[in-house]
């Protein structure tokens, strides 16, 4: 019976670490995703400052 125990405690053990690795590959994940997301964000708001410091500089056609 010490023998049972002593597995049933193991398979506790290599559950807790599967189930804390499994977490730690998911935040790993969140965290590769918020970052791609942050390097959008920052690529768009170049490309409307970008944007809009062309269409600042360029002439404007209604002049007389």
């Amino acid at each position: 019976m010490n023998k049972l125990k002593q597995l049933v405690a193991q398979l506790d053990l290599v559950n807790q670490l599967l189930l804390t690795r499994v977490s730690l590959e998911k935040n790993a994940q969140n965290m590769n995703f918020f970052m791609q997301l942050k390097s959008v964000s920052q690529k768009v708001s170049l490309a409307e400052k970008n944007w809009q410091v062309k269409n600042a500089c360029s002439p404007i056609s209604s002049e007389k």
